[in-house]
């Protein structure tokens, strides 16, 4: 049987199983306003966990963390304490306090979380952040479609914008039907999948080439550098390319797609336990990556797109029905986060821009439901319509977002749930600045050649919140 068509046919098992795990779910819906964006705040601790992880980690890891260690070497590793030390801020600190509040407030968004917080007649505080969200999220997803089209342009050799469409139509047909619920149960799946193609294919690549010393006896004439913790790098360089790396952490509290995974857990039990289920997961699947890109580095010597580097590897020593699946693994991170982000942008604009007050019953649930079906698809299409673009390296597009998100809302959720004098004035000066800072860094050559922009956008948020609370305190 033609390689090609085997592939195709693994891949099409895997996908028809997880459009069937998402309409499956539909099955448990419930008439009520949390459930299509929350699951009606039922999730255990693996489904808490695995999901949220899968959601966070996405197709930058598969495509974009493989590709950066294929280029970097070495150095990528810096990324690995920054990340785990947002795992456990997030889960250890950030998640129980933030559920306890949501529910308490019948919260379903992060905008609502932040209104209902600070000054819930606000309509500044309500419709600042839907513009951040959305404005960030539409990259964000559009990275997500990119990475589809690299994957099956890779191995499948079709043009790259029928790759793109292909993804959007395989999220929209679970998500559209079964919503949060849906999301959920099929990111553990895709989670799974994830971890076993960077546990395995490092491990076969290794085997393959018989062993580290092999690897670095390949990677020496290609660049010595490759071998080196600093990557070449030397003085403010290195020191603005740790402190990047180790900055990425920073961006975990003020993901909204990460925290409706706590919103949505059941209890603090499914949150102590979910933690360590969500660190071990983000340990395996990060370090596989890593090393299976500096072994690519090593065999294939160069490529055309680093980024590729674990579709083509599929296609050069797998055999098809084993390729198949980890084109499904590379296809689940990319599912996992645009679906998740899809519906995050959906509940906000109907719940947060057409919804706001119109209650909690079966009616207004039903409504809410119809807006967030149309919302979905409207910010699909353009989702696809950036993905199609000529900006198509996913690393970069989705640091950009992240740092956005992280620097507007990191701050102000952390004082909001810690510190009780942070008031509405402060939120919305905070907000305002990580979002402003770090676009503005971004788009400076020389303060983007420094570091990381969500390293400085998120201390200046921090600080304008909190100075801003202080002046603006009633006596």
């Amino acid at each position: 049987m033609e390689t090609n068509l085997i592939l195709s046919i693994s891949f099409i098992a895997y996908t028809g199983a997880i459009v069937a795990i998402g309409l499956y779910s539909a099955k448990w819906r419930q008439k009520t306003t949390d459930d299509f964006v929350l699951a009606n705040r039922e999730l255990g601790p693996w489904v808490s966990a695995l999901s949220a992880s899968a959601s966070a980690e996405s197709g930058w890891v598969m495509l974009g963390l493989v590709g950066t260690a294929f280029t970097d070497g070495m150095s990528a590793f810096w990324i690995v304490p920054g990340i785990g030390a947002g795992y456990l801020f997030n889960w250890f600190v950030i998640a129980e306090r933030l559920r306890k509040s949501t529910a308490g407030s019948g919260a379903s968004t992060l905008p609502q979380y932040i209104a209902y917080r600070f000054g819930a007649n606000s309509k500044a505080l309500r419709i600042i952040p839907v513009i951040i969200i959305t404005a960030a999220m539409l990259g964000y997803v559009a990275a997500q479609m990119n990475a589809a089209g690299k994957a099956f342009e890779a191995v499948f050799h079709m043009p790259y914008y029928i790759g793109v469409l292909i993804g959007a139509a395989i999220i929209l047909a679970y998500t559209i039907t079964g919503g949060f619920r849906a999301i959920c149960w099929t990111d553990v799946v895709q989670a799974t999948f994830m971890m076993a193609a960077l546990i395995g294919m490092p491990i076969l690549l290794w085997v393959k080439m018989g062993g580290f010393g092999a690897v670095s006896a390949a990677l020496e004439p290609i660049d010595p550098s490759l071998l080196s913790i600093t990557g070449g790098k030397a003085g403010y360089a290195l020191l603005g390319y740790v402190i990047g790396m180790f900055g990425i952490g920073f961006g975990y509290p003020g993901q909204p797609h990460i925290l409706s995974r706590f919103m949505a857990a059941k209890d603090e039990k499914t949150i102590s336990k979910g933690g360590w289920i969500a660190f071990g997961w983000f340990l395996l699947v990060y370090v596989g990556a890593i090393v299976f890109g500096i072994m690519a580095r090593a065999y294939f010597g160069t490529l055309a797109d680093p980024e590729q580097a674990l579709a083509v590897a599929v296609g050069e020593f797998l055999p098809p029905i084993l390729g198949g699946f980890v084109i499904a693994a590379i296809v689940s991170a990319i599912c996992s986060t645009a679906d998740s982000q899809l519906i995050v942008m959906s509940s906000t604009i109907s719940r947060d821009v057409f919804g706001w007050g119109k209650g909690n019953g079966p009616d207004a649930a039903a409504k809410y439901q119809k807006i967030d079906r149309l919302a979905l698809i409207i910010l699909a299409v353009i989702s696809v319509l950036f993905a199609l673009s000529e900006n198509r390296v996913i690393f970069t597009m989705v640091l950009y977002a992240w740092g956005v998100l992280g620097a507007a809302f990191g701050p102000v959720v952390i004082l909001g749930l810690m510190w009780e004098k942070t008031n509405k004035h402060g939120a919305i000066a905070g907000m305002v600045t990580g979002a402003l800072v770090a676009v503005i860094w971004k788009e400076v050559p020389f303060l983007k050649a420094a570091v990381y922009e969500l390293v400085p956008a998120f201390i200046l948020a921090f600080l304008v919140t909190y100075i801003v609370s202080l002046m603006t305190q009633k006596k």
